[in-house]
């Protein structure tokens, strides 16, 4: 089974002992962001109202052992414990089986850090579950650090930085999307759309519709209309479908791309989201990720 290990450098003299606020804080921060950043992965968003699907509580279940001032946690593999996810039919190909809920946590934290124009790997709600290190701070800590060789330290500028991030994801914004229907999962209504025009994917949501209406749509063209998510740089995370119908002649021309969002406070932002879609090649339909 994977082993982490996480080092907690306290600002007290004596740092052999870490306080039982500081390790619950520690430990929300942990649980609710791995089980948002294997949802994100998923589904295109790390949240939502109610409660998680029963295979991200069974995926986020650690043991875990405190050694003065340095957590030993045993994660396992998405795999050992959710082997239903990897059907060929009906499975999730954006998740890696021999992976844990914590590796995939570790990848978003890091490239929230760093800012890395890659796949999107934070959303607002997570990057506001990462603001939860700073009752990490508040209870004591100077530093957190992901060791096993990851090198991922975690700092009050780190929190900093999260502010930072958050602060650059655009409003969600009402979008309409022509493409190809390509792939439908029954397990949660998610479904894979290829642009008309530029042949990008579009992860999207239709979760107010009967599972039959949604199948009967597979292989076909259709205008999605709907509320679309947005990353920090303007790359489309979902589209919270509304309304999906057969597309009409000519629509494509109109709804044949992908979505940009509308940066209220740097009208710069908007032509740097479209040179970020432009340059992009992980959601090329020629890749594997949805």
């Amino acid at each position: 089974m994977p082993s982490y290990q996480i080092l907690i450098d306290s600002q007290k003299t004596n740092n052999s002992k870490v306080s039982v606020t500081l390790l619950q804080a520690l430990l929300s921060v942990l649980i609710e962001g791995s089980k948002g950043a294997i949802r994100l992965r998923a589904e295109g968003r790390s949240a939502v109202r109610g409660a998680p699907p029963e295979w991200i509580k069974t995926a986020t279940q650690f043991s875990m052992e405190l050694q003065e001032n340095r957590l030993h946690i045993e994660s396992p593999t998405l795999y050992d414990t959710v082997p239903e996810l990897f059907q060929p039919n009906d499975g999730f190909p954006e998740l890696i089986s021999e992976r844990t809920s914590l590796d995939y946590l570790i990848d978003s934290l890091t490239s929230a850090l760093t800012n890395e124009r890659l796949d999107p790997l934070y959303d607002k709600a997570l990057l506001e579950v990462f603001l939860g290190f700073r009752h990490v701070m508040n209870q004591g800590a100077e530093k957190i650090h992901f060791v096993n060789g990851h090198d991922l330290e975690i700092t009050q500028e780190s929190v900093v930085n999260f502010k930072e991030r958050l602060a650059d994801i655009p409003s969600p914004c009402p979008v309409k999307v022509v493409g190809k229907m390509d792939t439908i999962r029954s397990y949660d209504q998610t479904f894979r759309l290829i642009t008309a025009r530029s042949e990008r994917v579009v992860k999207g949501i239709a979760k107010h519709f009967a599972p039959k209406e949604v199948q009967a749509l597979l292989n076909q063209t259709v205008l999605v209309s709907g509320m679309a998510h947005f990353s920090s740089d303007g790359k489309t995370l979902r589209v919270e479908a509304k309304d999906i119908s057969i597309a009409q002649e000519g629509e494509e021309i109109s709804w044949g791309d992908l979505p940009i969002p509308y940066f209220d406070n740097s009208p710069d932002k908007y032509q740097e989201s479209q040179e970020s879609i432009d340059e992009d090649t992980h959601d090329n339909i020629s890749g594997n990720q949805w």
